[in-house]
């Protein structure tokens, strides 16, 4: 485990918030590899992926209306192929993404693109 896990898992036991964020110049990628970070520094996968979800929704208060699927609150959210809370690296396999209420299909982006990423 490096120095930065080490303080991370630290920070998570103390109860500190932590705060998954896309500053990095791989906008999801880097989002992902974060997330799977947390989980290595000792975050279970749920805490993991709620530090994406809930935990900045509530740090900007902005949880009444966003950070868990719920009856009146913005549905912004992607579907995977998997579990990712039985194994992190699932969020990497998002097969649709549900965006100001527009279904978009992940095959059908990359196809248009020409790309392919697995």
């Amino acid at each position: 485990m490096s120095e930065t896990q080490s303080v991370i898992g630290a920070m998570h036991k103390a109860g500190i918030p932590i705060v998954a964020g896309s500053d990095t110049g791989l906008v999801g990628y880097g989002l992902l590899r974060e997330i799977e970070i947390y989980e290595q520094s000792g975050m279970t996968p749920l805490e993991a992926n709620q530090s994406a979800t809930i935990v900045p929704a509530r740090a900007m208060h902005l949880d009444a209306d966003s950070g868990t699927v719920e009856a009146g609150k913005r549905a912004d959210l992607i579907l995977v192929d998997g579990n990712p809370l039985e194994n992190i690296g699932d969020l990497r396999k998002v097969s649709r993404v549900v965006a100001n209420g527009r279904l978009y299909e992940s095959a059908k982006l990359w196809k248009s693109v020409g790309f392919h990423p697995w």
